[in-house]
């Protein structure tokens, strides 16, 4: 992991995230790019200086923080970049993400954006929607980085392409993984077939400590959170199928009630990278390569872009 994207704004329940970003930046190691978008009332006079003076405001941010919440040592160690863009996040947030080469996308559950207030979660799932990296939820709270992990999919079903560049991020994020399947009690006649889904999935894994369950349960959504209590997890990975899912571990009930999943910081697996491979691509492999190269075009002009 190279570079991590953090959406930001200037609530309390930013510094979290920022907070929890620069551990990870520092366990990596990678690099941080900030990217805040300020809505320009149409009677300013000067918009640049508008930005500028967010710029600056931020940076401030980024300075208490660095020696606040980690060692001199360490905090000397991370290397920032700045982006503060007129507009809202989701108009940017996708050109932004690619221009860096972003590894991982790590922002709050509830962003403000445009200065509306969404429902907590929904703003992550559009910004989800948007980006072609994994994208780490963490809700408000200081936390530390984990050493408990639960990766809960369907695994029968799950893009096999998806789990390389979740491999890439196993540093960041060492510790037991537990790889868990729900099925309902009607796919019993399958839980061969489901055992060695979670087989092949973790043969593509390198975590160093990963164990397989099946679980029974009717209602894999509920059963994810009383799983991760249970377990006392302290990240849970997750791959839904569709965006309506998503919606689902993030819906207004679970952040009412402060299910446990709503708790702990999600990655989330982009749902774009689900796809099947390209048609220019003959196959996984080729596909797999393709992608390597273009990552690799888009950080060295990323890198030749003359930060502030």
């Amino acid at each position: 992991m190279k570079t991590i994207l953090v959406p930001i704004d200037h609530t309390a329940a930013a510094e979290h995230t920022l907070a929890y970003a620069n551990k990870l930046a520092v366990r990596g190691p990678a690099e941080i790019v900030l990217l805040y978008c300020h809505q320009l009332d149409a009677a300013v006079a000067e918009p640049a200086a508008v930005l500028l003076a967010q710029e600056q405001r931020l940076r401030g941010l980024v300075e208490r923080l660095r020696y606040q919440q980690l060692t001199r040592q360490n905090g000397r160690r991370i290397q920032y970049h700045y982006r503060v863009l007129a507009g809202c996040l989701h108009d940017h947030v996708q050109a932004e993400a690619t221009a860096c080469a972003a590894d991982l996308v790590v922002m709050g559950l509830a962003h403000i954006d445009c200065g509306q207030q969404e429902a907590p979660g929904n703003h992550a799932a559009a910004i989800i929607g948007l980006v072609a990296c994994p994208v780490l939820v963490v809700p408000a709270g200081r936390r530390s980085l984990p050493n408990r992990l639960v990766f809960a999919a369907d695994f029968d079903a799950l893009n096999l392409h998806l789990l390389p560049r979740l491999s890439g991020l196993a540093s960041a994020f060492p510790g037991a993984l537990d790889l868990v399947q729900f099925y309902p009690r009607a796919a019993r006649p399958r839980r061969r077939q489901l055992k060695q889904a979670l087989g092949r999935a973790a043969a593509q894994l390198t975590w160093p400590v990963i164990t397989e369950h099946l679980v029974e349960d009717e209602d894999p959504l509920e059963a994810v959170s009383d799983y991760c209590a249970r377990t006392q997890a302290q990240l849970l990975i997750i791959a839904p199928a569709s965006p309506a899912l998503l919606l689902r571990y993030f819906d207004h009930c679970y952040t009412q009630t402060q299910a446990y999943h709503t708790q702990i910081p999600v990655l989330v697996l982009v749902l774009r990278a689900a796809e099947q491979p390209a048609s220019g691509t003959c196959c996984a492999h080729c596909q797999q390569r393709q992608a390597q190269e273009e990552t690799a075009a888009r950080l060295v002009a990323y890198r030749a872009v003359p930060w502030a």
